[in-house]
Parts: structure tokens; C-alpha cells; sequence
């Protein structure tokens, strides 16, 4: 999330070095404010940056300054290694609750989720960047308003939401850029100006924008330069390098990658640069050399047990370079550990694993793990084995597939009863379906269940709701949330909180399933639907692309489009 090998804190822990003991107190007449700027000179000499740390706490602890203490143990935290950076981090948070500021708290989440996101707890680091998200906004705390705006965009970005991310990170950038000069103690916009603008590039990327990317680039590198950040440009270069891979530009590519890794001076392994000169090697059809920088980021996994999502293509490709060339046992280690990394996906991921391109699932990966295994033990074993072998496969096979579709067919007889049983109840009627000064039929309970709403308000909302689904508003694949928002004259914050109370989803869960239904309905009645293929469904019922139709509808029903067509195919043959 905010750091990784594209985006790092410049050269954070100390690993090297192990953990600094706690040293005698220091002296001093330094200034908190003259002691951060030492501690943000020293990142290169850990031994004397961390006498400025602990100077900084004692300094703290004397004057009992919470505020001061809370960053304190907060430059501790993010200098040390684990499990020294969470008890650091705990350690703020439980200054910033003695305190009774709800600044310092919320600055206190902030950085404690992200050691967690670092550490990989990404569940708790989720519940506390929403905690100081909370309390910032309500706060009015802009900085620590856009620093939780900026960490969500990260779990985003990790969830293969490049483009709500890039919305996200394009606020904060501009945030960041216009306070970029602000000196206040704890604040660094410097820093987050710069995170802000390489993630928004690397969003960028990731959605086919690479020529904004150009002008953004060299605005970075010209910024850091001005101000004699250097370990900062092979990030930027490192974009240029991805943005040429993107763009099928392999040459520069490689290039651009070489030569950012080349620039780097410090001791992380930036798995980004050895990533992309994989792929990027692998495209150009040197598989050999691509071969060694992929084995480079399964070193990486090895030794750390960590692993961006991003870079799991690259046990694929391993998998299947070794299938080419005969070698099983490579072969069946890269199977377990992309089998690993899969549970530890959707364990920490709950809605990133199944929106994963992966060239192996579940499934597949197990009957190919199986596969290899019985290949490696029985070489020598006589063809009747063989032949045995592959009749229990079979057997077991036509078992599974049996079923598949028993399971399948249940799905879609509950889809079609679900279907029949909405068609005969009447439009949804809210309570009290009229003017809220009548009070005989006015419903205040019933409106009254969001806390700080009134009644009325909400009722005038349900009620352009309905209208909105009856009027089947919703089949426009170029609605937004912004466009009923502007419409119904309300805000995102109480839009959001009544389709969540009064209708159990969010937004696009909401508009989705009405366009599903729609098109289930359609399906249902009339067979000429069935004669279309995926891409005119889901234009017709208001998807964007196929994809996401089909995503949706398998989400929605557990059932593939193209099964369900096939099974109302049969159903009305057999009527």
C-alpha cells in the first residue's frame, strides 16, 4: 500500500543494523521542530538518527508534550522492524487516547495503519485508516483528511481498482501540491506531494493514460532536482519504464528499467524494476534472461514470505516456462507456493481473489499439482497403472460434472422462483407514500432510521428512488452516483448511508442488481433474448462491457451468464 517498491519512505527500516538500544538522555536545546529536521537529515546514518529519536521521546516525556510524544514514537515506529515498529505505533495511539485530542488520535491511526499495511495485516490497517478517516473529517482536518484518502487509494490500487484510486489520488495530489510549502510540526505535504504524485502516475498506467504521465513525470523529476531529493528519480524513471512496457515499447522498457535500478542507492530490492524487466524480457521472447529476474522476485517472496498482488503473474509465467522445459520439480514448488499465495490472497483480500487474472485457479491448480506429483513418483510405473489411473480420473471427473450440474440447475430454478415471486408483488410502496405534512399517513419511524436525518428528507429521497427504478433510469450505462446525487439535490454522505439502510448494498451493487434483474426478467419472457450473445445483454441492460456484466451476474447468481442462457434454452424447448 504506501510502501512499496514503487513507493518506499526512503530507506526506512533499519534492517541492517537490528534494533538501536535505548540510549542515555541527551542534553539538548533543540528546538522539537530543529530536532525533526535532524532526524530527517540522518536517513543514511541510522546510528545517529536514532540518538535524535530518542532525544525526541525524552524531550517529550520531560515537558509531558502528548502532541510531540505522539510523533515521536511515531518516527520510532517507522524506522524500526517488526514487531518493534507496531509496538511503537501502539505506544502513539495510547498518547493520542491519553490526550484527549482527537488530532493527535487520528494521526496516531494513521500511522499505525500503516505499519500494519506494511506488515501485511491489511484488515486491521483497513479499520484504523477508517477510524482516522472518520475522525479527520469530522475534525475538519484537511491533512489528515487526504493522508487517509491517499492510504484507501492504496488498498484500491491493491484491489485492482486503478480508476477509482486514480480519482482519489488525483484530489490528494492537488491537496498536497497547494500546501507543498506549509512547515507545521508532524505535517509532512512534501512528502505525501510526492507519494500523491507517483501513485497517481502508476494509476495512470494502469489505465491507459501514459501520455498525461509524460508532463507528470517531468514535473517530479524537475521538483526533485529544484529541491535536491535525488533518491527519489529512479522512481519517476521507473515509470517511464512501465509506461513504455505498457505501451509495447520494450526497448525503452528495458532501458528505462536498467537504468532506474542503476540509480537506486540503497539496500531494498525493488521488486518493480526486477519485475518489469521480466516481463518485459518475456515479451521480446528472451525467455532465458526474463527467467532469472523472475526467479529474483520468488527469492524475494521466499525470504519475506510478502508479495504484491501485482507480481503473482510472475509465478504463471514460471510455472509455465519449466513445463516447457521439463522441469517438474521447479514446476510443482511454484504451483505451491502461487497455491499459497492465493489463500493468503483471499484470506487478506476478500474482494481482490476473485477479481484476480490468473491463469491458474483453484481448481486447475490442485488437478495440475496432482498431475505432476503422480508424474514424478510413477516414472517407472507399468501403462496399466497409467491407464487405471486415467479411468479414475474419469470416473471422478464425470462425478464432479454430474454435480456441477445438479448445483447449477438448482441455482437457476431458485434464479427463475426468485424472479416469478418479484414479478407478482406490486412496486415497492414506502409507508405513508405521501406528502410528509399529512401526519395520519406519514411513517416517522420508518424514516427515522439514520441517525442526524430528517424524515422527511429521506422519505423524498425513497420516493425518486422509486421513480428512478420504475422509470428504468438505470439501463443508462453512463449513470453515476454524481448524476442521481446532483439530481435528487442531496450529497454523496447521505445518499450513500439511505441506499445502505433502505436497500442493503451500496451504489453499484444497487444499480447493478436492478440491471440484472432486468435482464433476467427480459430472458425469462421472451426467447428472442436468448438468441443474443453476452456483449448485446449486458448492453442492453446498461453495462459498460462485458466483463463487468458478466462479473456481476455470476456474483449476483453464482451462475455464468452463458449457463443460465443455456438452461432457459432448454426450458423453453421443453414447454
Amino acid at each position: 500500500m504506501l510502501i512499496t517498491n514503487k513507493i518506499i519512505f526512503t530507506a526506512l527500516f533499519i534492517l541492517c543494523f537490528g534494533l538501536i538500544p535505548a540510549q542515555q538522555p541527551i542534553k539538548s536545546t533543540l528546538s522539537f521542530a530543529e530536532i525533526e529536521k535532524k532526524i530527517d537529515s540522518l536517513h543514511n546514518e541510522p546510528q545517529q538518527m536514532w540518538k535524535y529519536i530518542h532525544l525526541y521521546i525524552q524531550k517529550s516525556k520531560r515537558e509531558k508534550n502528548y502532541e510531540t510524544l505522539v510523533y515521536a514514537y511515531r518516527y520510532a515506529s517507522n524506522f524500526s522492524s517488526s514487531p518493534k515498529n507496531i509496538k511503537y505505533s501502539d505506544s502513539a495511539l495510547e498518547i493520542g487516547k491519553i490526550s484527549g485530542n482527537r488530532k493527535l488520535l487520528t494521526s496516531a491511526y494513521i500511522n499505525r495503519g500503516v505499519i500494519y499495511m506494511n506488515e501485511t495485516y491489511y484488515e486491521k490497517a483497513l479499520d484504523d485508516i477508517l477510524i482516522a478517516n472518520r475522525y479527520s473529517s469530522e475534525l475538519g482536518d484537511a491533512y489528515s483528511t487526504f493522508k487517509t484518502i491517499y492510504l484507501i487509494a492504496q488498498n484500491k490500487i491493491y484491489l485492482g481498482q486503478y480508476l477509482d484510486a486514480n480519482k482519489e489520488l488525483k484530489s490528494c495530489l492537488e491537496f498536497f501540491k497547494k500546501n507543498i510549502n506549509n512547515d507545521e510540526v508532524g505535517k509532512d505535504y512534501r512528502t505525501y506531494y510526492i507519494y500523491s504524485l507517483m501513485s497517481y502516475i502508476d494509476s495512470n498506467t494502469r489505465i491507459g493514460r501514459q501520455k498525461e504521465n509524460e508532463a507528470l513525470i517531468r514535473e517530479g523529476i524537475s521538483y526533485l532536482k529544484k529541491n535536491n531529493l535525488p533518491q527519489f528519480i529512479p522512481y519517476f524513471i521507473s515509470s517511464e519504464g512501465t509506461d513504455a512496457f505498457y505501451s509495447r515499447n520494450y526497448p525503452l522498457a528495458e532501458h528505462k528499467l536498467l537504468e532506474a535500478l542503476k540509480q537506486y542507492n540503497d539496500q531494498w530490492p525493488h521488486l518493480t524494476e526486477v519485475y518489469f524487466l521480466g516481463m518485459t524480457y518475456w515479451k521480446m521472447q528472451r525467455r532465458s534472461l526474463a527467467v532469472k529476474y523472475l526467479e529474483e522476485v520468488d527469492r524475494q517472496y521466499t525470504q519475506t514470505g510478502k508479495l504484491d498482488p501485482q507480481f503473482r503473474n510472475a509465478y504463471e509465467i514460471l510455472i509455465k516456462y519449466n513445463d516447457s522445459v521439463g522441469n517438474k520439480d521447479k514446476q510443482l514448488d511454484y504451483i505451491n507456493k502461487l497455491m499459497v499465495l492465493d489463500k493468503s490472497y483471499e484470506k487478506n483480500f476478500r474482494y481482490l481473489y476473485p477479481k484476480i487474472n490468473k491463469e491458474y485457479d483453484t481448481q486447475k491448480l490442485i488437478s495440475e499439482k496432482n498431475k505432476i506429483e503422480n508424474d514424478l513418483r510413477l516414472q517407472n510405473i507399468l501403462l496399466i497403472f497409467v491407464i487405471s489411473t486415467s479411468t479414475l480420473i474419469t470416473v471422478v471427473f464425470g462425478i464432479w460434472y454430474i454435480r456441477l450440474k445438479k448445483k447449477y440447475k438448482k441455482r437457476f430454478d431458485q434464479i427463475i422462483k426468485d424472479s416469478a415471486e418479484k414479478e407478482q408483488q406490486p412496486h415497492t410502496e414506502f409507508p405513508g407514500d405521501t406528502p410528509a405534512s399529512s401526519d395520519e399517513s406519514f411513517d416517522f419511524d420508518y424514516y427515522n432510521k439514520i441517525s442526524g436525518l430528517n424524515p422527511a428528507f429521506v422519505q423524498k429521497i425513497l420516493n425518486q428512488m422509486k421513480h428512478f427504478e420504475e422509470s428504468e433510469e438505470y439501463l443508462n450505462p453512463m449513470l453515476t452516483q454524481k448524476h442521481l446525487i446532483e439530481k435528487f439535490e442531496t450529497n454523496s454522505t447521505y445518499f450513500s448511508k439511505i441506499i445502505n439502510t433502505y436497500k442493503g448494498k451500496n451504489f453499484t451493487n444497487y444499480v447493478n442488481d436492478l440491471r440484472l434483474e432486468y435482464i433476467v426478467n427480459l430472458m425469462k419472457n421472451d426467447s428472442t433474448y436468448l438468441t443474443l450473445d453476452v456483449k448485446e445483454l449486458s448492453r442492453i441492460c446498461g453495462f459498460g462491457n462485458t466483463e463487468s456484466f458478466s462479473d456481476n451476474f455470476q456474483k449476483k447468481y453464482h451462475l455464468k451468464p452463458s449457463y443460465f442462457i443455456k438452461m432457459m434454452q432448454e426450458k423453453f424447448r421443453s414447454e
